[in-house]
């Protein structure tokens, strides 16, 4: 269902994209818009409790994150610094996204730690790997774009009111989550440990 859902995103992506092509954006300009709309998102919710506004902003977000990598594919204009920036404040998102599960009751403060670094560790090992070469690109079932379509997928239970399968999704990214570390850990091991060792 999630792969679906990514693919119907792709396709908006594109169209979005070629908009900010347009207006002269740079990836990294995109890159800060997505984080500064996914920070506006939770301090809305924080401040006014609406989840309908948090929701919107927090997809839109969401979508910043792709169309900023197709920006810079689009105009050639992908750099390392680019790279760098966009997954640090990745990072930042990802803590800054968790937030609302614990301040609207779903969650405990161990509970949402919990799911904070699964995916810090899932950026971690896949980082890691390719600095040692070991291609990870692909590998593990929940990338960064299939926990964002789940926490919106989360966020939309809650705004709802069906608290339950919202606590039950949320259980069950965290075990993606945590899948994805190990898959990614067996991977760098069978591909590390075939690879022959310098003197």
């Amino acid at each position: 269902m999630l792969t679906r859902i990514k693919q119907r995103l792709e396709k908006i992506v594109e169209p979005l994209g070629n908009l900010f092509v347009a207006l002269g954006l740079s990836p990294n300009q995109i890159t800060v818009l997505g984080f500064l709309l996914g920070t506006v998102a939770v301090a809305t919710l924080a401040f006014t409790g609406s989840f309908p506004v948090f929701l919107c902003l927090f997809a839109f977000a969401g979508l910043m994150d792709a169309i900023d990598g197709y920006v810079a594919r689009k105009t050639n204009r992908a750099t390392s610094f680019g790279a760098f920036l966009d997954s640090t404040l990745d990072r930042a998102t990802d803590a800054l996204t968790v937030l609302p599960l614990y301040t609207a009751g779903l969650t405990s403060t161990y509970e949402a730690l919990l799911l904070v670094t699964g995916e810090f560790l899932v950026s971690y090992t896949r980082a890691r790997a390719e600095s040692l070469g070991v291609k990870m690109a692909g590998v593990g079932l929940a990338e960064r774009a299939e926990r964002l379509i789940a926490k919106v997928a989360i966020y939309l239970l809650l705004a709802l009111n069906y608290r339950t399968p919202a606590y039950i999704l949320f259980w069950a990214l965290v075990a993606a989550t945590y899948y994805t570390v190990a898959q990614r850990i067996t991977h760098a091991y069978k591909t590390l440990t075939r690879a022959p060792t310098s003197a």
